[in-house]
């Protein structure tokens, strides 16, 4: 074997091996300058590197390891940034936030008088257009629907709530976890028509995951800090004793408006705040 072919040959096996130690297909500034110093190695004396070329292949490496300086400093800036938005985000603990969104949680405690009771997250939407027929749905993190109810004569504009008891459409009880509300609406032309959604929700921890910073709620589920809208203090929220009761009375999709007291709907006294046995506005119309 000649001189030529084994100094090629020894100039592949250590190219090759700096390139394995390389986590992807880019070449390292180590890389690049063990190409440029084999290079000059085993070139041919008798037709060795013109000083141009020379000069430009210095440049080169001069500007790969700038920008991976560079790279490595804005790698530690985020790093920084994200720790900094997640101390910042601690003080939302404890907090009611408003969350854009769709996925809503439910989570049963226990309290100090060792009765349990159920918090699950209130969901509101506001149609861009008048809504004649629709359906709202409830579906666990399967994607299965587990409760459903009819949307009709919604006005474009205004904000809907809809306050699930977390029953299933069988009335057993779901239990605990994340669920999505899927709103399906279509106006008089039989257009499908957008709607703004929005969660409420107690905060409850912070989750830094992969450098995206998330709250963790009441309900269990965890909503991008990003997708914030308003902040405010907890008002003394409701929630449902599954001790007592047979605990009907709990999917209310209504105005998040004041509707005046008592006047024009339900058959029976006290306020409209309070639907009896899971009234709901479709079964209210009717």
């Amino acid at each position: 074997m000649s001189s030529i072919t084994q100094a090629l040959n020894q100039t592949n096996n250590e190219f090759n091996a700096a390139l394995s130690k390389q986590k992807g297909s880019n070449l390292d500034k180590d890389s690049f300058m063990l190409l440029l110093v084999t290079q000059f190695k085993y070139q041919d004396p008798l037709n060795p590197m013109e000083d141009k070329e020379f000069i430009a292949q210095m440049a080169q490496f001069s500007s790969l390891e700038q920008l991976m300086n560079l790279n490595t400093s804005m790698e530690g800036l985020t790093t920084a940034t994200n720790n900094q938005q997640m101390i910042n985000a601690t003080s939302y603990i404890g907090k009611l936030v408003s969350v854009s969104g769709n996925t809503i949680g439910k989570a049963t405690t226990t309290n100090a008088e060792g009765k349990k009771e159920t918090t699950i997250s209130t969901f509101r939407y506001a149609f861009g257009d008048n809504v004649v027929k629709g359906t709202l749905s409830v579906k666990d993190a399967n994607g299965n629907t587990v409760y459903t109810e009819d949307l009709a004569g919604k006005q474009a504009g205004t904000t809907f709530e809809f306050n699930w008891n977390g029953k299933m459409g069988n009335l057993l009880d779901a239990p605990d976890g994340v669920y999505t509300v899927s709103l399906a609406a279509f106006n008089a032309k039989g257009e499908a028509v957008l709607s703004d959604q929005v969660v409420d929700a107690t905060v409850t921890g912070v989750v830094n995951n992969e450098g995206t910073v998330y709250l963790g709620m009441d309900g269990g589920q965890l909503l991008a800090l990003a997708n914030v809208r308003q902040v405010t203090t907890p008002k003394v929220k409701e929630t449902t004793d599954d001790t007592t009761g047979d605990g009907d009375e709990g999917n209310k999709d209504e105005e998040n408006k004041d509707e005046g007291s008592g006047s024009g709907e339900g058959s029976g006294s006290g306020s409209d705040e309070t639907p009896g046995n899971g009234e709901t506005d479709q079964a209210k119309a009717a």
